[in-house]
């Protein structure tokens, strides 16, 4: 009766068996399933994203090779105003845009730097040298006294239409140049060597309008003393 019982336990063990590795296999069948269908969508998706995203949309498109055509490489030589000089040599400078104020007052931390600065034409244009192609001009910065001397040429002189004076206001330039705390070509002088030169605001004329209320005070102040003046002599005639 036990080898029966045995007997019947094992013959009935291989279904069992068998059903559960059934069920193992369905369900890693399912999941790998799910698994994938869930990559597919994530791929999906991400090529929506990208066919929307400028750039992306000519290269995703199949046989459309416009866009790829349009991709720059470094070993392409550019065109038009993105076009690289490889000649050219590298430049340590750099551009300070300071005030006149600052210049006026400049140690050699600004000597032989490319600064930037915008003040008022003033004076008048001095020549410079023989040949007349260059000029001189102060600048003057706005709202203080503070002023610098600027080395540029005839045409760009030229630009100013008006100097500041009396009763006008002078061109507004923004110059771009090198300035020199002890300039080796204009006897040791600080002065500013412009390379650009743009017109700010043009000058004009400021004629002075009569105010009759800024002669009161005067007036006021004559007034006053004529009435000393009659009180002194009456003083002195009572004591005769």
């Amino acid at each position: 009766m036990v080898a029966r019982t045995q007997a019947g336990l094992a013959s009935g063990s291989k279904p069992v068996r068998s059903a559960a590795s059934r069920a193992v296999r369905r369900g890693a069948v399912l999941g790998s399933a799910r698994t994938l269908t869930a990559a597919l969508a994530l791929a999906a998706a991400l090529a929506l994203v990208l066919s929307l995203t400028p750039g992306f949309a000519g290269m995703l498109t199949p046989g459309c090779t416009g866009a790829l055509s349009a991709v720059a490489y470094a070993d392409e030589p550019a065109e038009g105003d993105n076009a690289v000089n490889t000649q050219q040599l590298p430049d340590s400078s750099f551009i300070y845009d300071t005030s006149i104020g600052d210049l006026a007052q400049a140690d050699s931390y600004f000597d032989n730097q490319t600064v930037q600065v915008v003040g008022e034409a003033v004076g008048d244009a001095i020549r410079s040298g023989l040949d007349g192609r260059h000029r001189w001009i102060t600048l003057s910065a706005e709202g203080d006294s503070s002023t610098i001397s600027v080395h540029m040429t005839s045409e760009q002189a030229a630009k100013i239409d008006t100097f500041g004076k009396y009763g006008a206001r002078g061109t507004m330039l923004q110059v771009r140049g090198t300035f020199y705390l002890v300039c080796p070509d204009h006897d040791g002088i600080s002065d500013l060597h412009a390379e650009v030169v743009t017109v700010v605001s043009r000058g004009e004329e400021v004629p002075d309008e009569f105010d009759a209320n800024a002669f009161v005070p005067g007036i006021v102040t004559v007034v006053a003393g004529l009435a000393l003046l009659g009180v002194f002599y009456w003083l002195r005639e009572r004591q005769r």
